[in-house]
């Protein structure tokens, strides 16, 4: 697919959206469910307009992917102002700790025994369905930084917070199979890298740079104001 047709199918898209924004509000549909139904449309079961090669175009996709949830994460956590030790939040670990763990516990049992497949998928398919899209419950995130209803407050703080939650076993997931199920030496490094280091670092990192950049946006302000 050319340059011209990639920007031009962009530029479709964009104006569908812009068009039905107005209708959307009001209806039980995300603008996430018009690029599914659009690029459906366009694809090889549709109009056959798009048909991408994924063997030779998984590299930018998962990129384009990543960059995605990244932007959208940053959009949901700009307006979680409440403080870390604020009621609201109460609701947000628990949905991204103790229910999320269940989930995938529970995903991961019925995947083995319900649909047969083998422990290392199943847990794999559990940590990867447990997580809430944070695009797709777009509809139900606050919608501003001085929304603190405590329903929408909860689900859009686990919406940020159950990536780090489901990180480690994913990855313990795909060590599993790629070892053909022995367990080896491999598990202690994902204790210790992935699990003891990994997550608590993650979020040390992300509390710092709340905290470093919040500031600093306060003193940029004051200084010119």
């Amino acid at each position: 697919m050319s340059f011209i047709v990639c920007m031009g199918v962009l530029g479709v898209l964009l104006m569908l959206l812009a068009l039905t924004s107005s209708y959307l509000r009001w209806m039980p549909v995300t603008t996430s469910a018009v690029c599914l139904a659009f690029g459906f449309g366009i694809g090889p079961m549709g109009l056959d307009i798009v048909d991408l090669d994924f063997e030779k175009s998984y590299e930018w996709l998962e990129r384009l992917t990543e960059v995605a949830v990244l932007f959208s994460l940053f959009g949901t956590g700009i307006k979680l102002r409440l403080p870390l030790r604020g009621k609201a939040w109460h609701s947000a670990y628990w949905l991204a700790g103790p229910v999320m763990l269940a989930t995938i516990a529970g995903v991961t049992v019925a995947g083995h025994y319900i649909i047969g497949l083998d422990w290392g998928v199943s847990l794999l398919l559990g940590a990867m369905l447990s997580p809430t899209d944070p695009v797709l419950a777009g509809m139900v995130q606050v919608n501003n930084a001085q929304d603190q209803d405590r329903l929408r407050f909860g689900l859009s703080g686990e919406a940020g917070l159950n990536d780090g939650t489901a990180f480690p076993f994913v990855i313990f997931a795909l060590l599993y199979l790629s070892s053909g199920g022995a367990m080896s030496d491999w598990v202690q490094g994902w204790l210790i890298k992935d699990l003891i280091w990994a997550v608590p670092a993650g979020l040390l990192i992300g509390y710092g740079m709340r905290r470093g950049v919040g500031h600093l946006m306060i003193f940029l302000r004051i200084k010119n104001a």
